[in-house]
């Protein structure tokens, strides 16, 4: 979403600007482990890994040096030979390649973990503003200032992300936080976004939704379907509106699908609930074909995930083990890290990317159960 990926996530429909400081991660978190843990790894679970890997590798092969500031992950230069030889490994060699190239981890066994899902809306919008199109996707404004704390020396109480930029603007002189969602509708309302707008779009509850999956698709009046992708944020944490229904006794069992139902059945209540989150995200068009993660790769539906990337960077390999919620069937994947989102924190914490269209969203939409979470890391790096 995910994101942040932005792209995202049924887990942000359920969980929900500080100073710096860096968090290590202990040692221990990774628990030494092999492929025979992976109940379910054969060839066509390497077969999607190496896709989404192929797809990492574009931008590995691009950088050098320490791939994070745990030596557990290497260096990139280790990488480059791997991602050289992965385009050339026939599929029914592609089990014996991982696992002679890669050793396991599984990460913090005792932890029961949470594993939602992300897909690809689809929304309906125009250039023009109409009565039906009224509701503007919006650019990063150009009265908003993104700026990082330690070019001020300062440090952030924020753990877990301290390498995010924080949002603000100017007023009478001074850099004050920028609008909440509520100040930016308000603000939009009256005309002052309208040079700021990506398109149109006839309906805030899908515009919602995009700004939690992150990045989709707007079918334009003019029959063109453009990719849009997050391009920034307002600066204000994340906050779950299904945690807001349902501790107020709105909603019982919460769902993406309950969450839209109960929505398009309280339009008078619109406001009140989506002004409870109130972080806000911008968009820009993509270009190409999507949808893209925040590696800056193309994400491969239920072979990408979003991962909380202080715990696990961005490019590396997953194991994935856990319920798909939609049918209480066995979930198991090999799959990379390709993508965060706002809500998608904690160790074994991964957000499944299931693709484009009902049967995406569908499985999206319910996600939310426990399970199993390893990583796979080149031999070279030990």
């Amino acid at each position: 979403m995910k994101a942040f990926t932005p792209l995202v996530l049924f887990s942000v429909l359920l969980s929900g600007c500080s100073l710096f400081q860096t968090k290590d991660k202990p040692q221990d978190l990774y628990v030494p482990a092999s492929f025979q843990n992976f109940n379910g790894w054969n060839e066509q679970q390497a077969a999607g890994l190496s896709t989404a890997l192929q797809e990492s590798c574009k931008v590995y092969t691009k950088r050098s040096g320490e791939v994070n500031d745990n030596t557990l992950f290497g260096t990139y230069e280790q990488w480059h030979p791997l991602c050289k030889a992965l385009p050339q490994i026939e599929a029914t060699a592609l089990p014996a390649f991982f696992e002679n190239n890669f050793v396991v981890y599984q990460i913090n066994p005792t932890d029961e973990g949470l594993f939602t899902g992300y897909f690809t809306p689809l929304l309906h919008g125009s250039r023009e503003k109409s009565e039906r199109y009224s509701t503007p996707l919006l650019k990063v404004p150009s009265d908003l200032i993104r700026f990082n704390p330690k070019d001020f020396e300062l440090e952030r109480i924020d753990e877990d992300r301290p390498n995010r930029m924080l949002a603000a603007k100017v007023r009478n002189g001074w850099m004050v936080p920028y609008d909440d969602r509520e100040g930016i509708n308000d603000r939009a309302a009256k005309g002052d976004y309208d040079n700021d707008v990506l398109y149109w779009v006839d309906d805030r509850v899908d515009r919602f939704f995009l700004q939690i999956q992150g990045s989709g698709t707007v079918q334009l009046d003019t029959g063109e379907d453009v990719q849009v992708r997050i391009s920034g944020r307002n600066g204000y944490e994340y906050f779950a509106i299904g945690r807001y229904l349902k501790r107020n006794g709105l909603l019982e069992k919460v769902s993406m699908q309950s969450i839209r139902q109960w929505l398009d059945d309280n339009p008078d209540r619109l406001d009140e609930v989506l002004h409870t989150n109130r972080d806000f995200i911008f968009f820009s068009e993509l270009g190409k074909p999507g949808p893209i993660g925040a590696q800056g790769t193309r994400l491969i539906p239920e072979h990408s995930a979003a991962v909380d990337d202080s715990v696990i960077p961005l490019g590396t390999p997953l194991w994935l083990s856990t319920t798909l919620t939609a049918d209480n069937s066995t979930f198991a994947r090999a799959m990379v890290a390709q993508d965060v989102g706002s809500a998608i924190r904690g160790n074994v914490r991964a957000d499944i990317f299931f693709g484009a269209g009902d049967a995406a969203a569908e499985k999206a939409g319910y996600q939310n159960a426990g399970g199993q979470l390893f990583i796979m890391v080149p031999k070279q790096t030990l």
